[in-house]
């Protein structure tokens, strides 16, 4: 869940610099634009739900005439399509945040805040794989000892 929030950051702070961009390029044309009426037209969610809950709909089987599947199918199509739709809805309106609030505030520097949440996203992914490393080491052990028993057994190789 850490690794999940951290990532989330990440992006959010990356659209921050998107935003930062976009008001260096519009310096550099001496132009300024409307960001929110901007961000309002480029990313709008409600054109990408209808397209995902037609595809939901349309892959999952209605073929079978069992009264419970019918209803567990559609309670199924139900949650799915709204987790996506908020899942989606979600991300989209980050998105416009962190745009629009570099746009806004270009002498921020984020530049640290991003290395600093990258070295904390490399801690913590180096922390969940280290019991990882245990297991591993033994399953090699274990595979090079068994090929060694095996070429002893069948082909009489000698370890001496």
């Amino acid at each position: 869940m850490r690794i999940v929030t951290i990532l989330v950051l990440i992006c959010f702070v990356s659209l921050m610099f998107v935003g930062q961009s976009m008001y260096q390029a519009d310096l550099e044309d001496g132009e300024l634009r409307d960001i929110y009426q901007q961000t309002e037209q480029s990313f709008n969610w409600s054109n990408y739900s209808t397209v995902i809950e037609n595809a939901v709909n349309n892959e999952m089987d209605d073929s079978v005439n069992i009264k419970e599947y019918d209803v567990n199918t559609k309670r199924v199509k139900n949650v799915l399509i709204k987790f996506i739709d908020f899942a989606g809805f979600s991300s989209f309106e980050i998105s416009k945040w962190g745009i629009e609030y570099g746009y806004e505030h270009p002498e921020h520097d984020m530049g640290f805040f991003l290395n600093f949440l990258v070295k904390i996203f490399w801690v913590i992914l180096f922390i969940t794989l280290v019991p990882l490393v245990v297991p591993v080491l033994a399953i090699i052990y274990l595979f090079f000892k068994g090929i060694f028993w095996l070429f002893r057994k069948l082909v009489g190789w000698k370890n001496e």
